[in-house]
């Protein structure tokens, strides 16, 4: 039986077409194909069941119809091996045997009991090692001009067993996961030869994988969580992948400024929009700073000397939040205008000494519009401080990487300048396309597939 079943293993390895099995027993006849798909994963079918009783009793007629059904069922080329296992003796079995040795005469019969094929060839394919080398599909960049191309980054060889694993490097590049496609190309890559396409949810930056080979046609990533397939037509994939790698995400500081005059309904919506873009941004690890700003008080005896509330300022997108929560809504004081020109100053003072390479994207949430440097036409008072907003926000753009949304409750030119990157109205917010303009996210088409510099090995297919 070892023996036996040593042969029938090598046999599904190094078959080239096909692989026929035919299993001669006391209760009838069964012939069973081995194939292989178009990545080499060997898989059976049973072709033909009969039982004896359903031929005949006579041993000619046996022979007449085993040869029939084996002439429509066994190949003729003797580079398709035949292999029969025959556990009983009989008229019927000497009559069978005949007809295939007639129709295959180097079929190779072997003498077995208590041999089941149909429980034992899926376990013999499970056990095979592999036909054709995987390779894990990869991004690298082309010497000579710098543009993506697609290759392979081996995983396992020819001959791999169930069970090896193996380790390989990657560096995932967009904030949404990477795609794991291990394939089985023996030249340039065809969307048949891909052994499966799997989405792992892993966070920009290097990874080391541990790969494991289940059974022709099935690896497992064991240390990813939440692996889960990927359905899309591979056409569709090769179409994402971008020219060129997209940039890196940059250093970047983001300034969350909310008008806190209004009604609660009217603050709770603005504070709403600023923590839904914070969430989207927990992954990209910049820092964030939250700035409360109100009206003006006129009408007294003394100069207003009130500032923005500057509930934090660099850091981290968990203590933005906090601070979020913390701003109060006040009462307007002035109906038409407010402390946006206060805010720029408080901006523009403290961007002094920002490091060099940041970015800066600031997001002003609310209503009313600035005040101007001066009185004027509009009857709106001038700023106390006399801030003049549109040249601090020309500075601002000048000095430093700096760009600026908005989303106010209604638009006006001010409003149309402030939010000179993206500029939403509070009912009708798409905060995954400003966080996109503001720079923060990268807006050219993300690197779905795995990026390995030009420098690695490869060892793969190219």
């Amino acid at each position: 039986m070892h023996h036996f079943r040593g042969d029938l293993a090598d046999l599904i390895v190094s078959f080239r077409e096909r692989l026929a099995v035919v299993e001669i027993d006391a209760a009838g006849i069964r012939i069973y194909e081995v194939r292989a798909d178009e990545v080499g994963t060997p898989y059976h079918l049973r072709r033909a069941a009969a039982k004896w009783s359903t031929l005949t009793a006579s041993g000619d007629e046996v022979f007449d119809a085993v040869l029939r059904i084996a002439g429509d069922l066994i190949s003729a080329d003797e580079d398709d091996p035949v292999i029969v296992v025959r556990s009983a003796d009989g008229h019927e079995q000497e009559a069978a045997l005949r007809a295939l040795r007639q129709r295959r005469p180097s079929a190779q019969v072997v003498e077995a009991s208590g041999v089941k094929l149909a429980e034992l060839l899926p376990e013999l394919i499970a056990e095979a090692p592999l036909r054709h080398a995987y390779d894990l599909i990869v991004a690298r960049e082309r010497a000579d001009d710098g543009r993506l191309e697609l290759v392979g980054r081996r995983l396992f060889g020819p001959g791999a067993k169930p069970g090896d694993d193996a380790q390989v490097t990657i560096t995932c590049t967009d904030a949404g996961g990477v795609l794991l496609a291990v394939s089985a190309w023996q030249g340039l890559l065809q969307p048949s030869d891909l052994v499966s396409v799997d989405h792992a949810p892993l966070p920009p930056g290097p990874h080391r994988l541990r790969a494991v080979l289940e059974r022709p046609g099935v690896v497992r990533f064991p240390e990813v969580h939440g692996l889960r397939p990927d359905s899309r037509p591979w056409t569709e994939v090769v179409a994402t992948v971008p020219a060129v790698l997209p940039p890196a995400p940059r250093q970047a500081h983001l300034v969350c400024a909310i008008e806190t005059a209004g009604t609660p309904k009217e603050f709770e919506d603005r504070c709403h929009w600023a923590g839904y873009v914070i969430d989207l941004l927990t992954e990209q690890h910049l820092q964030v700073s939250v700035v409360g700003y109100g009206t003006h008080v006129f009408g007294t005896r003394h100069a207003d000397r009130t500032r923005p509330t500057v509930a934090l300022w660099s850091g981290s997108t968990a203590q933005a939040r906090a601070a979020l929560e913390s701003l109060r809504p006040t009462a307007p004081t002035y109906p038409k205008a407010a402390q946006v020109e206060d805010l720029l100053a408080e901006v523009r003072d403290r961007l002094l000494p920002q490091p060099d390479g940041t970015r800066t994207a600031l997001l002003t949430i609310g209503a009313r519009p600035p005040h101007p440097p001066r009185g004027g036409l509009d009857r709106v008072p001038p700023c106390p401080a006399r801030h003049d907003w549109l040249a601090l926000l020309r500075d601002l753009e000048q000095r430093h990487d700096f760009r600026s949304a908005a989303i106010c409750d209604s638009p006006s030119p001010s409003w149309g300048r402030l939010g000179s990157a993206a500029l939403f109205q509070v009912d009708a917010v798409n905060a995954e396309e400003l966080v996109v303009r503001l720079g923060l996210v990268a807006s050219s088409a993300a690197l779905s597939l795995p990026f390995v510099s030009q420098n690695e090995d490869i060892g793969g297919r190219q």
